[in-house]
């Protein structure tokens, strides 16, 4: 994300384990800590959770005993990336043996693509892209977030290009949609500004939900999320209708999740992003953000004070958040 991504530097320490099953009575606690940059999670179908550790180039598995399992390791990473920030993997999903994960941002050999990684094989680039080219600007910019379809393709939200791609398994890329500007109003009148996609998650009706993280000059309250389906098959969600408003009153979007109940959870990076922009993201712990539930058309905070939570997940009813610049996955009871 050209506007908002940060990360942490790596953390030499261990990270602490607690078990994901053990609730305790407590509404919220720590379930790894430590960590460098956590952004994306992933519920898995067994009950665990999938980690993308950023800042340290690999994905983690947490289990339902409180065992942390390194999935792989040794994934594209710059220490030193975009405005001396690192960069690395960002999220990722699995499907049977297979693990598809994206590597974003930097104009770097081994980033801005999809991957699909096999047990004992080497991650395998799926599309292709010469990122050090000087040619034509390569489609994945910034991709942020990924889904599996029904279809076996992938979708990938671009916080680069502000879109979100289709990509088959065989590496064809394609635009899938697109929201076009955010309409806004504020004390100086408003205007309009770019939607910069981050999280996604599906839906109990089988569409893919985004969130959006607005970019400059992030208008409180001006970010979306957008229901998107391919109603008529045609292999993108471009049509008239295919992709709407769903929620909308958020401020810097960052991730979506439903919980049982058909409500939806969607955290807020800060709710004062211009400000912390001018500061640099290494504070965000200053201008912390929050887990916002959505229903039936009201907002309530279910959490505030969160260091720059970048991802949500639900697994039985409980929320798993990842704080990016804290170092730390939390689970929270709605």
């Amino acid at each position: 994300m050209k506007d908002k991504t940060r990360f942490l530097p790596i953390l030499l320490c261990t990270a602490l384990v607690v078990s994901l099953g053990a609730c305790g009575g407590d509404s919220d606690r720590v379930v790894v800590d430590g960590l460098a940059s956590p952004r994306g999670l992933t519920a898995l179908d067994d009950g665990r959770l999938l980690v993308a550790e950023l800042g340290a180039g690999r994905l983690l598995v947490v289990d339902g005993e409180g065992g942390l399992t390194v999935h792989a390791d040794l994934l594209p990473r710059l220490a030193d990336g975009p405005e001396g920030a690192p960069a690395g993997v960002s999220a990722a999903v699995m499907d049977g043996d297979t693990t598809y994960f994206i590597v974003g941002e930097a104009r770097a050999k081994g980033f801005r693509d999809v991957y699909a990684l096999r047990a004992g094989d080497a991650p395998r680039g799926l599309t292709g892209q010469d990122v050090m080219g000087t040619g034509p600007t390569e489609p994945l910019l910034n991709p942020y977030d990924l889904l599996q379809l029904a279809s076996g393709d992938l979708v990938i939200s671009d916080a680069g290009a502000n879109v979100v791609w289709r990509v088959t398994l065989d590496g064809e890329i394609s635009l899938y949609a697109d929201t076009g500007p955010i309409s806004y109003v504020n004390s100086d009148g408003g205007g309009d500004v770019e939607p910069v996609p981050t999280g996604m998650t599906r839906g109990p009706d089988g569409a893919v939900y985004l969130a959006t993280l607005t970019g400059a000059p992030f208008p409180t309250g001006g970010a979306k999320v957008y229901r998107i389906l391919d109603r008529n098959a045609d292999g993108d969600a471009l049509d008239p209708g295919e992709t709407e408003v769903y929620a909308e009153g958020f401020t810097t979007a960052t991730d979506v999740a439903f919980l049982p109940d058909g409500s939806l959870l969607v955290t807020e990076y800060t709710t004062a992003m211009a400000e912390l922009a001018s500061k640099g993201y290494a504070r965000s712990s200053e201008h912390p953000g929050r887990l916002v539930r959505w229903e039936r058309g009201r907002r309530s905070v279910v959490m505030d004070g969160l260091v720059a939570p970048t991802s949500v997940t639900v697994i039985d009813g409980v929320a798993y958040v990842s704080e990016e610049y804290a170092g730390r996955v939390r689970a929270i009871e709605p």
